[in-house]
């Protein structure tokens, strides 16, 4: 399968997480370009340059949280389109269905250790190349 993703916005606010998953996507497809952000508002203010194929995001961040990003994101004509992923230490089951059906196509908890990254990493990419995923 070719991979249709090209492009990522990173936004999290934990280095480290930024880091392996970095890693783990260089990887798994070092191709791919990402580009980082560090919280709801930066994202969006990367949003005015570019426009990433898919976007990964945190939900626990200060300044604006990834619900809140994602509700902006959503509700904006431009950026409806773009796939995101929820990916975050934890989530209540509320959470998780609020995400859902604000339109995240998919939740993710971050995975413990390199090998575990580099597999849900893999996932993500394999679930956001299905046909119908990805705008």
């Amino acid at each position: 399968m070719i991979n249709s993703i090209k492009t990522i916005l990173l936004v999290d606010d934990d280095q480290d997480y930024k880091y392996f998953f970095y890693k783990a996507l260089e990887n798994v497809d070092p191709s791919i370009s990402v580009t980082t952000a560090v919280d709801g508002r930066d994202a969006l203010d990367k949003l005015q340059s570019i426009t990433p194929d898919i976007i990964i995001l945190d939900f626990n961040m200060p300044r604006m949280n990834g619900l809140a990003f994602l509700k902006d994101i959503k509700a904006n004509k431009d950026l409806m389109n773009i796939p995101v992923i929820i990916y975050s230490t934890f989530l209540s089951m509320f959470d998780e269905n609020e995400i859902k059906a604000l339109g995240a196509i998919h939740v993710y908890t971050k995975p413990v250790g390199f090998p575990e990254t580099v597999k849900t990493v893999s996932e993500i990419l394999e679930l956001t190349n299905k046909p119908g995923k990805c705008a």
